[in-house]
């Protein structure tokens, strides 16, 4: 296990080379053959060493390269799923480290630096990386960092490191992020957090449920949908019409 409680690359990468689940098993020789018939280059040497645990930091394009040649999804050497869907090809996701600027940041202010995003991630146990590095990712004028720069921009943000490869998992993972910072913007989430503390009387709660009610769907009717499920004898402006 890695400092982060994730498996060390070298083991994962061991075990779909003994049971790639396809055949008995691959030699480093075989893997690099077929990398290279994907239009990759990765040595038979250097698999080996990263088989061992000698080398541990590989590229982005490295870790695509062994996941395709071994028909798995890259999330798997970070700690996300194996099983490629159907006619999957999934590699670094351009504009996830963006996105996880754009929403994952204390409600108090706004978006992290790159220079804290670097300071938070260097001198811990995934090495250091520069903030003029960020930059590039951001811009997207670098796209292939190594396996501890994904591991330390995860650990900064409190992201699955899988994030970064996996479209499904994201797409979940961004939903929640726009929903809290929507909630954040509204207020929402320190109404839950002194509520959680303290719960109101429950005509004091239902104040606060028909006020979030009318800041994220305006409109007579969201306002007496809720009135009905908070107070079912309640009779409508519509219904007295």
């Amino acid at each position: 296990m890695t400092a982060g409680g994730q498996r060390l690359f070298a083991d994962v990468l061991d075990e779909l080379c003994l049971r790639p689940g396809d055949r008995p098993r691959y030699t480093n020789v075989e893997l690099a053959e077929r990398i290279r018939l994907d239009g990759g280059e990765i040595t038979h040497t250097y698999i080996s060493q990263l088989r061992r645990g000698d080398k541990d930091n590989p590229t982005c394009r490295t870790i695509e390269g062994l996941a395709h040649a071994l028909r798995v999804h890259p999330a798997c050497f970070v700690g996300g799923r194996t099983r490629l869907h159907e006619g999957e090809r999934p590699a670094w996701r351009r504009g996830a480290l963006k996105h996880l600027f754009a929403t994952v940041y204390p409600p108090d202010r706004g978006p992290f630096s790159p220079e804290e995003v670097a300071a938070r991630i260097s001198g811990g146990p995934h090495g250091s990386i520069s903030a003029n590095y960020i930059r590039e990712l951001l811009a997207g004028t670098s796209d292939n960092p190594r396996l501890k720069h994904i591991l330390g921009l995860a650990e900064a943000f409190g992201a699955a490191p899988a994030y970064f490869f996996d479209d499904e998992l994201a797409a979940r993972v961004d939903e929640q992020l726009e929903t809290r910072l929507a909630m954040d913007k509204l207020g929402v989430t320190t109404v839950l957090l002194r509520t959680a503390e303290q719960p109101p009387p429950p005509g004091v709660r239902n104040k606060i449920l028909l006020a979030l009610v009318r800041a994220l769907h305006p409109g007579v009717a969201a306002e007496d949908a809720i009135r009905r499920a908070l107070e079912p004898d309640v009779v409508t402006d519509d219904e007295t019409r």
